[in-house]
């Protein structure tokens, strides 16, 4: 990457914009420097020039960073500009107010120069090929849940041998349920290297070749990129190490299935926000159904759209009378499918490192894995369409795979 790049800064403070100016000018960039966002806002205006990238700060006089970002975003010209926020706060609703405004990424202002490199490097080169990713990526569905315990692993898991098996087509598993990753212990893999082997990559781009080397292939048809093996190397894995393997993956498998965890992790949120469908585990009981309430509010309030979330209630115990429509009520959200209760079946498969629909096949809980995936596999056109997202989906049965009118 050379000077045809263009940067522009926003940054009230003399000495952060001195600093983060001289870097990107000793890394061959061009650069447009301003102390106010009014001053950056005038410069567009003037200067016909379309950066490239933009980094703004977030608590500056006259007018903040979200709604210089807004403004950014409302404009044709720089619309769909990458924007990197510089602030001092690192609270989850400080990073839901940057994504809300339309950031793509967070900076510390004391960001080292490597990692500012990096960040810049990610970000131009994710923009840069967005257009062509877009037309040719594999369709991305990722598990998801605020509460542990429901399932998300064993759905993860299951749902991506269900996609092999159903389209006799290559599914990667994807672990990112960063602080204690259990998918390769459900499939009896041993991972050699994983996601934290990249941790300060100083290029902003990886070869397929040594991202297959992370993988590890399953005797049921699926691939596993997995999590770290120790809890400590987790923060390892951030969201420029997402940038890095979000396109060379997608070369790799035409379905891919995240099993994102159940925290709210800068990285995670960056799948969140480019996957196709986020999959919420339930189980029938009311802490887990508040926990699902508070990710669906969540997810609106980051603009994920509301029709790509899709509830799953995992009946974890044999019976409840907390009911699938009592909890669809409850979520103003329809229940997109069920998967019944069959708690010995799917301890064995845990014990065993076997998926459950292979230790399983032939029961009313591998047959909702299978019509979950053919419903799923055919998602993306179902939310490109312009009726009612409330609109009921599916219902996922022992016995039964019908729509609702």
């Amino acid at each position: 990457m050379n000077g045809k790049y263009q940067i522009l800064i926003v940054e009230d403070s003399e000495i952060t914009l001195y600093k983060l100016k001289a870097i990107l000018l000793r890394l061959g960039y061009e650069v447009s420097a301003h102390d106010r966002p009014q001053n950056a806002l005038d410069w567009l205006n003037t200067s016909h020039k379309t950066p490239d990238l933009i980094i703004s700060d977030v608590m500056m006089p006259g007018m903040d960073g979200y709604t210089f970002v807004k403004m950014i975003r409302s404009n044709a010209q720089t619309a769909k500009v990458p924007v990197i926020m510089l602030t001092s706060q690192t609270d989850l609703k400080d990073k839901v107010a940057g994504l809300e405004a339309g950031a793509d990424d967070f900076i510390s202002k004391t960001v080292s120069p490597d990692e500012l490199e990096l960040r810049v490097k990610a970000l131009l080169t994710r923009n840069q090929e967005k257009s062509s990713i877009s037309q040719s990526s594999s369709k991305v569905f990722t598990v998801f849940s605020l509460r542990g315990g429901v399932g998300t692993t064993s759905i993860a898991v299951n749902l991506a041998v269900a996609i092999a098996e159903l389209l006799e087509i290559k599914t990667c598993l994807w672990d990112m349920a960063l602080s204690g990753g259990q998918c390769a212990l459900m499939l009896n893999l041993k991972p050699k290297n994983t996601l934290a082997s990249l941790a300060d990559w100083p290029e902003g781009s990886i070869e397929e070749g040594l991202l297959s080397s992370m993988i590890l292939d399953h005797a049921s048809g699926i691939s596993l990129l997995p999590s770290p093996q120790f809890f400590e190397e987790g923060d390892l894995v951030t969201r420029a190490t997402v940038d890095l393997v979000w396109t060379p993956l997608q070369m790799l498998a035409p379905y891919i299935v995240v099993d994102a965890g159940n925290h709210f992790t800068d990285p995670v949120i960056s799948i969140l926000e480019r996957c196709d469908a986020i999959i919420v585990p339930i189980a029938p009981e009311l802490a887990s159904v508040n926990a699902a309430y508070q990710a669906l509010r969540l997810f609106e309030e980051m603009g994920i759209d509301r029709r790509k979330v899709l509830p799953v209630v995992n009946e974890t115990f044999q019976k409840s009378s907390l009911i699938p429509a009592k909890i669809a009520e409850g979520l103003k959200k329809e229940i997109f499918a069920e998967i019944p209760y069959d708690n010995v079946n799917m301890v064995r498969a845990i014990n065993q490192g076997t998926p459950y629909m292979t230790l399983a096949p032939r029961t009313s809980t591998s047959q909702a894995f299978t019509k979950m995936a053919q419903r799923l596999t055919a998602v993306r056109k179902e939310l490109e369409k312009e009726e009612s997202p409330e609109k009921p989906i599916i219902k996922l049965t022992d016995n039964k795979f019908q729509r609702y009118f």
